[in-house]
């Protein structure tokens, strides 16, 4: 499998990319195709001398940055490492793109040039939420689409089954709308109308879920539009970097504290790693013609290993297929 890595998308790029997708090259037998600056990609890679893995460098000459608007990038930018990575994709020659760079340029670039699946109205993107359970549940979508139809809802809904059924072999995974109150007649007027289609049309609804109910795994898939999903989101990522900033320093304010942290070292690291986003890799764009994975801006080579590995995973499993299946 060929992977296709924006090699200068992230805040620390090209390093920890390339990194990363060594790694995975290694450990995971893929080929990583880096996208870019040849020259300092190359400067990277010869830090891996002696080491065997398979991989390749598409240079380009454009980089995106955080600050270019995505339509303006789709006429101006058409030789950034970002657009050539999932131009090799639409042109079948990788199975799947990887990028730290800008969400918005990824989300749109990937609708042009790898199109939407037929029936697909809108792509969402899925994240994995750690739980109390052990198993994580999928909340979709968390940022790619802001205003949201009952249509758009019913359709994140089913992608995200599939999307779990993927993964997990579940055949078939429970759905819960994120709300605020578990009663059918909480929410707005367009959650509301949501409940009432996902009630009526999509086998495994359970109904409302709680924002504090994903972490005790209330449902399988958890679907909403997508600004409350990337509310929901930056609001965990922020409150278990707070958390744990709050107790490293009240461990390390006294000889007792200090005593209590060393013991605890050990488990609280373990609760960290289920925490950290790096562990779980990319997002995945379901809904468009090829798998599409978007990580976090300050992804680590840590991240984007598991994002190749998701990447892996999924098109193992015939992801594409499966939603392609559809709306048949």
């Amino acid at each position: 499998m060929k992977v296709a890595i924006d090699a200068m998308g992230g805040d620390y790029a090209p390093h920890e990319i390339v990194k990363g997708g060594v790694e995975a090259a290694r450990k995971l037998g893929v080929t990583a195709v880096f996208v870019g600056n040849e020259p300092a990609i190359t400067q990277e890679l010869t830090q891996y001398r002696g080491q065997t893995f398979d991989s390749e460098v598409v240079p380009t000459t454009q980089v995106i940055t955080f600050h270019d608007h995505p339509a303006q990038i789709l006429r101006t930018h058409r030789d950034s490492s970002l657009y050539q990575a999932i131009k090799l994709v639409a042109d079948g020659k990788c199975e799947a793109i990887v990028s730290a760079g800008s969400t918005g340029a990824q989300m749109a670039i990937s609708l042009v040039v790898l199109g939407r699946i037929r029936g697909v109205l809108r792509p969402g993107l899925i994240t994995a939420v750690p739980t109390l359970a052990g198993d994580p549940s999928y909340v979709i979508d968390t940022g790619a689409v802001a205003d949201c139809t009952s249509e758009n809802i019913l359709q994140f809904a089913r992608m995200g089954q599939v999307y779990c059924r993927v993964l997990t072999g579940k055949q078939m995974p429970s759905v819960g709308l994120l709300n605020i109150g578990e009663e059918q007649e909480k929410g707005s007027a367009r959650i509301i109308e949501a409940h009432k289609v996902l009630r009526a049309k999509l086998t495994g609804f359970v109904g409302n879920v709680e924002p504090k109910d994903v972490f005790r795994h209330a449902a399988d898939v958890v679907v909403c539009d997508g600004f409350v999903g990337n509310v929901f989101l930056k609001t965990v990522e922020g409150t278990a970097e707070a958390l744990f900033a709050m107790m490293k320093s009240s461990l390390s304010s006294s000889f007792k504290g200090k005593v209590g942290g060393a013991i605890a070292h050990d488990s609280m690291h373990l609760v960290k790693d289920r925490l950290d986003y790096s562990q779980y890799g990319g997002v995945p764009l379901l809904g468009v013609k090829g798998i599409s994975i978007v990580c976090h801006g300050r992804s680590d080579a840590t991240a984007i290993y598991h994002a190749i590995r998701v990447a892996k995973d999924v098109n193992d499993q015939g992801l594409i297929g499966e939603l392609t299946g559809l709306w048949k």
